[in-house]
């Protein structure tokens, strides 16, 4: 504040003392000399503090003598007077509030003292020197507290406003940082350039050039990346961006990594402005990634239409081969009661036989087609695969030409699995035959091996049925041969019913090695290559059940009989009524059917203490085989129940839930195979 109103106060009297010297006042001149000099020492002094500080308000007293000479002179110049009315203006400015009314004072006490100075002057023109001093002062008084509060309210604002400015810079380093930081978060690789060189690029982008990180790639040239084809390209890019000022398309093109490894990628490229100067944003997606997730994507959508299409063709299969067993029953069964009725010698035995062998071989196609579904006939024991293999030998050599080298490599202390061995001969038997027709006549080789292994999920995902099975112990049967191999398009459809590249065939052979490993609780796994031949994999798991001991049909078996027992014959095909009931009354058993589960449970209720055994169809009506005999064991558990079925024994045990029958007949079945079955119930529930 002091500062300021000394140097208003050197600009006035710069200016009186001009004004004097030109009007001839040298006196008033050379004393404003002084008072410039004066009030320059003390804005110098104005600058220290401490106790040269407190000595600059007694140099004060200084220019207040100056402006009382300088009033007193001009007083004598009679002409003075109007210059020195500002004097005590500048004075109050300078000396501050209180010397300003001390010179008012001692200004009002001089003019009513009189004084010689002013002998020539008339009261008046004092009386109007005192009254014009008056304002001056008073406008003194004011001019000096508005600049002190102007001067607070400047230096209130400029704090204030660097307060905001650096409020607005700390607002805006925290931006660019956390633009920084999501830019450096983005999967999809970013980059700016500026005159050809990068100016910036994230984590992203250094990971598609295999850079150690941004500041390998920061600084260097665009074109040290891009394919040589694609310069061309990216320079009117550039040029096209530069001159409309819009982004420009999307553009797929090469990029050459570090490593010197090529790579697709999809680019877009917009002008932006950074640190006020043009730049270019780059975005860019490695699409061969994308490329290869889209293929994984497509391979796992055909293997799930192919598996959704295998199972819509089994439950199919299944139904068919279901129908059509009730049929054959009804056709073997009649045949053998024909036979029996036109004896040994008759020209129509033979026929019958006929009839009877051709079910035979319409029931075996139903058993593959069964197996196809996952549902064929299945005595379930526990198995021995090394002693399996060795059996089958001589079958399996019989197989082969002699053109194809045999060999067998088993683990040594396989675990045993359960399954049924004649399905797993069949499998078996059906991918050799499949490896001896891919080898034809020339010289090759199958290779038949067995081992264990613990398979973990990752393993299993990948295998045919596999994603639905444990993680565990697995039995391998493995079988390789040097035939001609297969193409993927061919190993796609290798599994489909009804397919097959030979000349003569059903194309069910594989389709049910599928279905009896699917029954069995197991996976399949294929390799093959056009000309390097095939390898099968067959995992099935490990199991830690006994051996089941079985009844061996014997002499005794044959003369057996039912010693007029009655038995329940539940089923809801007439036909199939029928063949059992004469079957049985044959055998001398007192018969009575029901056509639905519901009635034979009634039937059942009424003379469950007369029955030796319960023939229960699995599938009918009102009420099924497996609720039926859950009412029936309600009543009487001691009555052995023979569960009947198109299906299978593991479909029938999968259906029942902990309470499996005493027995299972699989349809269609002939009159040795129902007596047999009969034979070893009644003979178990004796013991």
């Amino acid at each position: 504040m002091l500062r300021r109103c000394l140097l208003v106060a050197i600009a006035f009297v710069a200016v009186f003392g001009m004004a004097n010297l030109m009007a001839g006042l040298t006196m008033l001149a050379v004393t404003e000399l002084a008072m410039i000099v004066t009030l320059a020492g003390l804005m110098l002094w104005s600058h220290f503090n401490g106790p040269l500080g407190l000595l600059k308000n007694l140099f004060i007293l200084h220019p207040v003598v100056l402006f009382s000479t300088l009033f007193f002179a001009g007083g004598s110049y009679e002409i003075g007077f109007i210059w020195s009315f500002g004097i005590p203006f500048i004075g109050c400015m300078v000396a501050g509030v209180r010397a300003g009314l001390i010179w008012s004072l001692l200004y009002v006490v001089i003019i009513a003292a009189g004084s010689p100075f002013f002998s020539d002057f008339d009261l008046l023109k004092l009386l109007y020197i005192g009254l014009a001093y008056v304002p001056f002062t008073m406008i003194a008084l004011f001019t000096g507290y508005a600049m002190e509060k102007i001067g607070a309210f400047k230096d209130a604002l400029l704090d204030d406003t660097t307060r905001r400015l650096r409020h607005e810079e700390h607002a805006l380093n925290e931006s660019r940082f956390n633009h920084r930081a999501l830019l450096d978060m983005m999967p999809y690789a970013i980059g700016v350039h500026r005159d050809g060189r990068w100016i910036y690029c994230n984590p992203a982008a250094a990971r598609l050039l295999e850079a150690a990180g941004p500041e390998e790639i920061i600084g260097t040239n665009i074109y040290d990346y891009a394919h040589p084809e694609d310069h061309a390209r990216l320079q009117e890019r550039v040029r096209h961006m530069a001159g409309s000022g819009r982004p420009a398309p999307v553009l797929e093109l090469a990029v050459v990594r570090r490593s010197g490894r090529d790579v697709t990628i999809k680019m877009q490229s917009s002008p932006v402005m950074i640190e006020g100067g043009p730049a270019v944003l780059v975005t860019a997606e490695d699409t061969s990634e994308r490329m290869q997730q889209d293929q994984e994507n497509h391979a796992l959508k055909a293997q799930l239409e192919h598996a959704q299409r295998l199972e819509s063709l089994g439950v199919l299969a299944g139904g068919i081969a279901h129908d059509f067993n009730n049929l054959l029953t009804a056709i073997m069964g009649n045949a053998e009661l024909a036979q029996g009725v036109v004896g040994i010698k008759s020209p129509a035995n033979t026929y019958l036989g006929h009839i009877v062998t051709t079910c035979d071989h319409a029931a075996e196609l139903c058993k593959q087609m069964l197996a196809y579904a996952g549902k064929g006939t299945y005595a379930l024991e526990v198995l021995d695969i090394n002693e399996m293999i060795r059996s089958m030998g001589r079958l399996i050599r019989a197989s082969v030409g002699k053109n194809i080298a045999l060999k067998i490599k088993l683990y040594p202390d396989l675990p045993g699995i359960e399954g049924d061995a004649a399905q797993i001969q069949q499998l078996i038997l059906n991918f050799i035959v499949n490896s001896a027709d891919a080898i034809g006549a020339a010289a090759g080789e199958i290779k038949v091996s067995s081992a264990v292994r613990e398979m973990a999920r990752n393993e299993l995902d990948p295998l045919y049925h596999g994603a639905e099975l444990p993680t565990g112990q697995y039995v391998i049967i493995e079988v390789r041969d040097t035939g001609c191999g297969m193409d993927a398009e061919l190993q796609a459809k290798i599994f489909d019913p009804f397919f097959t590249t030979k000349k003569t065939g059903s194309g069910l052979g594989l389709s049910a090695v599928l279905g009896i490993v699917q029954g069995h609780k197991g996976a399949v796994q294929l390799f093959s290559a056009p000309g390097k031949g095939t390898v099968f994999r067959v995992y099935l798991p490990v199991t830690d059940q006994k051996v089941k001991e079985k009844m061996v049909t014997t002499m005794e078996v044959a003369a057996w009989r039912g010693d007029n027992g009655m038995v329940l014959v539940v089923d809801d095909d007439q036909r199939v009524r029928t063949v059992a009931e004469t079957f049985l009354s044959k055998l001398d058993f007192d018969v009575r059917s029901a056509e639905d589960g519901q009635q034979g449970v009634e039937l059942f209720e009424r003379y469950h203490d007369q029955l030796v055994a319960v023939l229960l169809d699995m599938t009918m009506p009102v009420m099924g085989g497996v609720e039926a005999m859950a009412a029936m064991r309600a009543i009487d558990r001691t009555v052995p129940i023979i569960l009947v079925s198109g299906y299978s024994e593991v479909d029938a045990g999968t259906l029942l839930t902990g309470d499996r029958p005493d027995g299972f007949l699989q349809k269609p079945f002939k009159a040795m195979v129902l007596k047999s079955v009969l034979y070893e119930i009644t003979h178990q529930q004796g013991t």
